[in-house]
């Protein structure tokens, strides 16, 4: 099957949090201004919470998503309040960035909407685009979501399902273990692999968060 990308319609989302940035991100920004990595990739940018605040906080941002509603709220924002970053409408398995051109890419909850051949593509992409002994913060979706085995989801391939409700309906994921997370991985060096569930009122989820360096 040829799995096509899907965007959020983030007209639709009304939740308050997904407008502040995560909290990892308040740590990844300390560490790669100590190290002067400044030129950002905010892979799958939403939004652009995370654009947002490493802009302000001077980075040089690159916010790439396949929404356009998401990326005409992070216009709205970016031009109210005089940030130059640099907005791009595409999907993720081609990115327009010259090689060797990043030195930190960040993909928060958004490189898994796809399946295995493309997360492959993506992957391979930010190798590109990364400069060598550059940084990156992934998260990866885990096979331990309930939605992984939720029956009412479209299974459509190895580790793959459509959700048939709800905001990301009609979107695919593709789902991870440790060993597969490696695999993906594995020409660059883990620095860290966190393996976390998060639990809301009504719902868990269970992520990989992995920070990792391009050697």
């Amino acid at each position: 099957m040829d799995i096509k990308s899907k965007s959020w319609n983030w007209d639709e989302v009304k939740e308050k949090f997904w407008g502040e940035p995560a909290e990892e991100v308040y740590y990844l920004g300390n560490r790669w201004k100590k190290e002067n990595n400044m030129k950002v990739l905010d892979l799958g940018c939403g939004i652009g919470r995370h654009s947002i605040f490493l802009s302000q906080n001077d980075f040089d941002v690159y916010a790439h998503d396949l929404s356009e509603s998401g990326l005409r709220k992070l216009d709205e924002v970016s031009s109210k309040e005089g940030l130059n970053i640099k907005i791009n409408l595409g999907d993720m398995v081609s990115l327009p960035y010259e090689s060797n051109f990043f030195n930190c890419i960040l993909a928060y909850n958004a490189i898994y909407h796809t399946d295995r051949v493309g997360i492959e593509k993506v992957i391979s992409e930010i190798k590109r685009t990364l400069k060598d002994n550059g940084e990156i913060y992934l998260t990866f979706n885990s096979k331990n979501n309930p939605s992984f085995n939720n029956p009412s989801n479209e299974k459509i391939g190895e580790n793959t399902i459509i959700k048939t409700e709800g905001k990301e309906k009609g979107i695919p994921h593709y789902y991870v273990d440790e060993k597969e997370v490696r695999r993906l991985m594995k020409d660059f060096k883990i620095i860290s692999l966190r393996h976390v569930e998060e639990i809301g009122d009504d719902w868990r989820s269970w992520h990989y968060y992995v920070l990792a360096k391009f050697i």
